[in-house]
């Protein structure tokens, strides 16, 4: 159990290597760090990197250089908000729209292949991340410890 961070970082690697063969697979040109930003701008409204960061639970420095990376394969475009010009948005040019509408299949069967393996299991993985999650955002791990330390 005191392992814990080994073990997911080790899940964490198997999944994510699974992910970039996944995209070669489909033929779609993206890293899997880039998902979370991408999914969330394809379903419609531009957002700033500081929504952005909330909504995917992403650091700001986190979701910048993402932002960064997309720009330079031109998959986003930054422009200032119609109604605050001081705000700079983020939104899909054309070129990610394309990624977005091909990648739909890949989606499909993702999704598919996810609820097979989770039929598998006996525990269910996203209550438990999601009860982990919870749980040390009202006490973290450090602070637990700390408690237990005699």
């Amino acid at each position: 159990k005191v392992a814990i961070g080994s073990r997911l970082r080790m899940l964490t690697d198997k999944v994510t290597e699974d992910a970039a063969n996944i995209y070669q697979l489909y033929n779609i040109d993206m890293q899997p760090k880039w998902f979370p930003v991408f999914y969330s701008l394809s379903q419609g409204e531009e957002k700033t990197i500081t929504e952005l960061a909330k909504k995917i639970g992403h650091s700001h420095p986190s979701v910048s250089k993402i932002i960064g990376e997309m720009l330079k394969k031109g998959y986003v475009k930054e422009s200032k908000d119609k109604e605050d010009g001081r705000r700079n948005v983020i939104s899909l040019t054309d070129a990610g729209m394309q990624v977005a509408y091909k990648i739909k299949d890949q989606l499909i069967d993702v999704d598919a292949a996810i609820e097979e393996l989770s039929a598998q299991t006996q525990n269910k993985l996203w209550e438990a991340i999601g009860e982990w999650e919870f749980l040390l955002e009202q006490k973290t791990l450090l602070r637990r410890v700390m408690e237990k330390k005699k």
